[in-house]
């Protein structure tokens, strides 16, 4: 029978299970004691940037970042209502992701200390083993739920900034008062799918030149009136794009050829040329915007209303 280990030394938690250390060292350490001979999954051919890269990304979080959720999530709906009420789509389903990840949380912490409970009365080696590796599994459950926690903070902060610059400074009541308000969702309702599918519409005329059968199917189960409204803004729309478009493209035109001049056929560094250009671009707008010192400063990302109808403009 195999004598059982009773020294309270010997049932001691080593010091690396006793906070959360497990990282890429311990990984790699425990890869090449596993595999000594590098044959199987061994790994040293990792160096002391490797190391510290991965060291450092494993720490992080990387959240959806305000620009993405401004432009690409609440901008994404094309009346300012909808954009609101998106934004606290993206407020509810973060709130609930940041309360079940803190109650993941503090399960995990409970769970180290029943796993520490049950290693220290553990007298069997193999199972008290088996506690050690459940322990290790458990602090990388808490840091995941740590940088979790932080995204869901992060993102929230970020949404609802942006609300707050869409509603110009009313106070909360007048918000949720707003969004309550059933009458308002029916008119606004009204209001985003001429909007919708107008917009849609004018990218199929943009894009294909004419409105295409999805699109046009959708249109049809409208009223006549709000079919013809969509009629008149897709072609609105797509009209004024053309003209602009058109503009850029003669002024883009006269640019390349300037700039190509001499020069032999060639191809191009595509992400190199895409991202110098937004670079150059973002600069020359930043020192426009410092040289228009007697401009009062605005964003174009801020509505000065929640909607239409909350404002007191006819």
């Amino acid at each position: 029978m195999m004598k059982k280990e009773s020294s309270k030394e010997s049932k001691s938690l080593s010091t690396e299970l006793s906070s959360e250390t497990y990282n890429i060292d311990n990984v790699v350490k425990d890869l090449n004691a596993l595999d000594p001979d590098g044959k199987d999954i061994g790994w040293e051919g990792i160096d002391a940037f490797d190391h510290e890269l991965i060291g450092w990304v494993n720490d992080q979080f990387f959240e959806q970042t305000e620009f993405q959720n401004r432009y690409f999530v609440v901008n994404s709906q094309v009346t300012p209502y909808r954009q609101v009420r998106q934004a606290c789509m993206e407020v509810q389903a973060r709130t609930d992701a940041l309360q079940r990840v803190t109650i993941s949380y503090k399960r995990s912490l409970n769970d180290i200390k029943r796993i520490k409970a049950e290693y220290e009365a553990e007298e069997d080696p193999f199972w008290r083993q088996d506690k050690e590796y459940e322990l290790e599994l458990l602090y990388l459950d808490l840091s995941n739920w740590k940088k979790k926690i932080n995204q869901c903070k992060a993102e929230l902060e970020g949404i609802l900034k942006i609300i707050k610059e869409k509603v110009n400074g009313e106070p909360v009541e007048t918000l949720t008062e707003y969004l309550s308000d059933r009458n308002i969702m029916d008119e606004e309702e009204h209001k985003y799918w001429i909007a919708r599918l107008g917009k849609q519409a004018s990218m199929d005329l943009l894009t294909t030149g004419r409105i295409q059968a999805g699109n046009l199917d959708s249109i049809l189960m409208l009223s006549p009136e709000d079919q013809a409204a969509v009629t008149e803004l897709s072609l609105t729309y797509s009209t004024a794009m053309n003209k602009s478009v058109g503009a850029f493209k003669e002024a883009a035109e006269a640019k390349v050829e300037k700039m190509l001049e001499g020069q032999p056929a060639q191809m191009f560094d595509t992400a190199g040329v895409l991202s110098d250009y937004a670079s150059s671009n973002l600069a020359e707008r930043k020192q426009r915007s410092l040289q228009s010192s007697s401009e009062s400063e605005t964003s174009t990302r801020t509505n000065p209303r929640i909607t239409d109808s909350l404002s007191k403009e006819a």
